[in-house]
């Protein structure tokens, strides 16, 4: 029997999931606001329509949203229109979360959901737009291992990596301590870079010496080869994405009462990157940023670092 998967969110990640899905054998059912990913989507054979509508014929449906914000209202409305006397003759349905949610939110959409015999995972993923094209995507995933055993063969359609990490919400925990640490790696790579620069080493030099030494990191393996030293800045993740990731950690490390300033500052240098570069920026454009304050002199400098750092007391200057 063909499985029926709800799909709502296609964009950049979540239309290369979707296709996965249909090639591994899923009758998938796609929901989007924007209306040429939902041509895209059905031009690959999936069936679109408002998620109401397709609702009752689905066992599981799959959230790739842009914010807990429009997770919960998605939720909420799965909620108010679900009737469970409908499904019957079926398995309980199942929600998996692979946006990048708060923990704490996800926890509280768990609680709603149980009361509604509706099952939920939280599963976000890693790897960016080539890995969820390659179905190779890495996914954390939280909840009750009975559902993710459920779960696991839909989820081995979308990633290679598959773990379960905990309770619930911890897939979503582990999502964002891992987007801060890749945020630091880049951050730090770029200052890096740009120092040595300063002393008339070649960027492309240095990424290669950091690449057969401790130096390196995904940053510098990967996105400095792909979309830095290329100057193509696309690596489909959005810095203002990026941006809501790190406040996520900054308030997890804060919340925790963790002796650490490090979230806050790199929190920082991406809200104002954010807030300076393009609206549509992607991440990779950090490069860019640092360029504009790592080595500049005089008052000039104390100026600019103080626009900088503006939204944080643990600012630092050059």
């Amino acid at each position: 029997m063909i499985d029926n998967i709800g799909f709502i969110g296609l964009g950049k990640m979540g239309m290369p999931m979707a296709k996965n899905l249909l090639n591994s054998g899923y009758n998938v059912f796609g929901s989007d606001v924007n209306e040429s990913a939902i041509n895209e989507f059905q031009s690959l054979g999936g069936t679109s329509g408002k998620f109401l509508d397709w609702l009752h014929n689905v066992q599981t449906i799959i959230l790739m949203l842009p914010s807990s914000k429009i997770v919960n209202q998605v939720i909420d409305e799965i909620i108010d229109h679900y009737a469970s006397d409908q499904h019957s003759h079926q398995d309980h349905l199942v929600i998996i979360d692979m946006s990048s949610s708060y923990p704490d939110e996800t926890r509280k959409n768990f609680i709603k959901l149980e009361k509604k015999n509706i099952e939920f995972l939280d599963a976000p993923v890693s790897g960016g737009v080539k890995k969820a094209v390659s179905a190779t995507l890495t996914i954390m995933i939280g909840g009750k291992v009975e559902t993710f055993t459920k779960c696991k063969r839909l989820l081995g359609s979308i990633g290679s990596n598959l773990f379960h990490v905990g309770p619930i919400g911890s897939g979503h925990l582990i999502k964002a301590v891992n987007n801060y640490l890749s945020a630091t790696h880049l951050l730090a790579s770029c200052e890096a870079v740009q120092l040595l620069q300063n002393f008339e080493v070649e960027p492309e030099t240095a990424i290669h010496v950091f690449n057969q030494s401790t130096g390196r990191s995904s940053s510098t393996e990967y996105k400095f080869p792909s979309f830095i030293l290329t100057e193509s800045f696309d690596s489909g993740f959005s810095l203002e994405l990026l941006r809501k990731d790190l406040e996520m950690a900054k308030q997890l490390f804060l919340h925790a009462g963790a002796m650490t300033n490090l979230p806050q500052i790199v929190f920082d240098r991406f809200d104002n990157a954010s807030h300076t570069l393009d609206q549509d920026a992607d991440h990779t454009e950090i490069y860019q940023f640092v360029s504009s304050y790592l080595l500049k002199r005089g008052k000039s400098n104390e100026k600019d670092s103080e626009t900088i750092c503006s939204s944080s007391n643990s600012s630092i200057s050059f």
